[in-house]
């Protein structure tokens, strides 16, 4: 899992009376809307700042550059097992205005049964580490919760940049402190008298990258599979239910 993915509005208190209109929704108040992916530690993985507040979720990922290298071929080859069924597609949770895509796994709006109760409660208590990223950067960047006095959208985005760039920053410095207890608990020392286990990171391979219509074509599809969507929510129901099931 990469991440969750959420939307989160920015007042621009100077917006030109001409562009209001189109930065205007439910917020009732011009807006610029930061698109972001963030993981468990709060590290945000991927932003696209600048939309106008009058698109939904759907319309700002339709223009986001998210799977850019994904439909070129060049994103990153990964792959993993899900209740005995192998998956090489990434995926991230999300709410339920996102479309089925292979790379969207999304909670059961009403569940019918104890299984999808028990996915949709650790679906929808994942998620909120994108929401908490939120909170945090506009606790932290009190700019970022106030009004935007700016009148270029470019500035605009250059102070969101800069607020992103600090805080994964700050998330990176204080990584050791959070990561110390979960290493003391997994490796006992008592446990391991030849010392702790040795791991060996390496970056997973990159695609090629196709430039054709036809690889194209074959990406989009594999993007944006509903079946691979289904499939992979009901592998992830059955494991979940393995791991918690029993806990009830």
């Amino acid at each position: 899992m990469v991440g969750s993915i959420d939307c989160m509005h920015w007042v621009w208190k100077n917006c030109p009376m001409l562009l209001a209109g189109q930065h205007k929704r439910k917020e009732k108040k011009p807006t610029k809307v930061l698109e972001a992916v963030a993981d468990y530690d709060l590290r945000i993985w991927h932003y696209n700042f600048g939309s106008p507040g009058s698109l939904n979720d759907i319309n700002i990922l339709e223009q986001s550059p998210l799977f850019d290298s994904m439909l070129r071929g060049e994103a990153l080859q990964v792959t993993y097992t899900v209740n005995g069924n192998s998956y090489d597609t990434p995926y991230m949770l999300a709410d339920g205005i996102y479309p089925e895509w292979s790379v969207f796994v999304k909670s059961i709006e009403k569940p019918i049964d104890k299984k999808r109760k028990n996915y949709s409660k650790h679906q929808e208590g994942c998620r909120k580490d994108v929401e908490r990223t939120f909170g945090v950067i506009q606790a932290r960047w009190r700019i970022l919760d106030t009004p935007c006095e700016l009148w270029s959208t470019a500035k605009m985005d250059k102070v969101m940049h800069a607020c992103i760039i600090m805080h994964n920053m700050i998330v990176e410095d204080e990584r050791h402190l959070r990561d110390s207890d979960r290493i003391d608990f997994l490796f006992d020392v008592r446990n391991h008298p030849g010392g702790l286990p040795e791991f060996t990171v390496s970056r997973p391979a990159r695609g090629s990258g196709h430039n054709t219509i036809e690889q194209l074509i074959v990406h989009t599809s594999k993007l944006r599979n509903a079946c691979a969507h289904v499939r992979l929510r009901d592998d992830l129901i059955e494991h979940l239910w393995q791991v918690h099931g029993t806990l009830k």
